[in-house]
């Protein structure tokens, strides 16, 4: 059974719909990956990194044992048991240790100081209490025109044990540990497929958590509305879509669907709308010989100049120069809106 929401939107309804998987469906179409690292990490008390702050996410998957997560400018703390997977989509700054009180390296310098760090194993700490975390890091294509990474909390906290959570995933976990733990040939690129299946559930959890009370995604979605609007956008984004149309599909007059949209989703509808567009003319200019015109056309535009303001705009460079330039070495363009931070589930 689909999870109900026990949230109001910003005019004080409250959302009680079921999520719409097929909306869920239609914006995790956007996440492609573009690379990624992993990293066993054996650490014993005390021990403390400090990583993040660059152009990929990170995630830690915590195998054994406990830790304590700190993020923000806040220094928000999560405790992250055993079975646990953290997500932090826009690579923030955080800190990683077995307790607020250790100190907490950079994590090259944790490297450096390490008691051993071979075949992808890093060992450090000191004697005490131990656990095993998996870490890593994974770039998306076309990251800044991402409609989906403009949305997602600062973290998103996947609990392994909490009731709700499917069996398989925790088969995935068991998996994990056997594999990083047993060093056999072939066994990174088999934890990097299995990570990216623990990446998507973690969206969907966090899609359907039913505990988020802030506006963003996961609200929005619930929203029969909104929900469905953002199912449209992402399906038929070359569509000639305006307010109008778009309140029209909904039931819901102009400026309420308007500010509904703004205010659960993080930002207005035509904006939301020029991220999908570009996203996926991104992709086109990757993997289809058309031309820029022809691209422009296929996503909505009516000229090659205007997708093409746009498509600068959001990623920091033109069409032609975006397909010419191969994905390793592209800028790092605008930072996208500032997304809600949510909250562990």
């Amino acid at each position: 059974m689909a999870p109900r929401a026990r949230n109001r939107g910003s005019d004080g309804q409250r959302i009680s719909a079921p999520i719409e998987y097929d909306a869920v469906s239609e914006v995790l179409q956007v996440v492609r990956f573009r690379g990624m690292f992993i990293c066993r990490s054996e650490l014993a008390a005390p021990w403390g990194f400090q990583m993040g702050g660059r152009n990929f996410a990170n995630f830690h998957i915590l195998l054994t044992g406990k830790a304590c997560l700190e993020t923000g400018s806040d220094s928000r703390r999560i405790w992250v048991s055993a079975g646990d997977l953290v997500v932090l989509p826009h690579g923030s700054r955080h800190t990683m240790r077995d307790s607020p009180g250790s100190i907490a390296l950079q994590l090259e310098d944790l490297i450096k100081t390490a008691k051993s760090y071979r075949r992808g194993t890093l060992r450090a700490g000191g004697d005490g209490r131990k656990c095993v975390l998996l870490c890593g890091g994974f770039n998306f294509e076309e990251r800044e025109a991402n409609p989906l990474l403009a949305v997602l909390p600062e973290v998103i906290h996947l609990q392994g044990r909490r009731p709700g959570v499917d069996a398989w995933v925790r088969s995935i976990f068991d998996f994990l540990r056997r594999e990083s733990a047993a060093g056999l040939p072939g066994a990174e690129a088999v934890i990097t497929r299995l990570a990216d299946i623990l990446f998507i559930e973690a969206l969907r959890a966090y899609f359907g958590s039913p505990d988020s009370d802030k506006p963003g995604l996961s609200l929005a979605l619930r929203d029969p509305g909104i929900g469905s609007a953002l199912a449209l956008l992402h399906r038929h984004p070359e569509s000639d879509w305006s307010l109008e149309t778009l309140s029209r599909h909904t039931g819901m007059s102009r400026t309420a669907f308007a500010t509904r949209f703004a205010v659960l989703v993080g930002e207005p509808p035509m904006r939301y709308l020029t991220r999908c567009r570009v996203n996926k003319g991104a992709t086109l200019l990757r993997n289809n010989g058309a031309t820029v015109q022809q691209v422009a056309e296929r996503v909505g535009y009516d000229s090659e100049l205007g997708f093409s303001r746009a498509f600068k705009r959001l990623l920091g460079i033109s069409p032609a120069e975006y397909r010419r330039t191969p994905s390793a070495v592209l800028p790092v363009a605008r930072k996208a809106s500032t997304p809600t931070a949510g909250r562990g589930f």
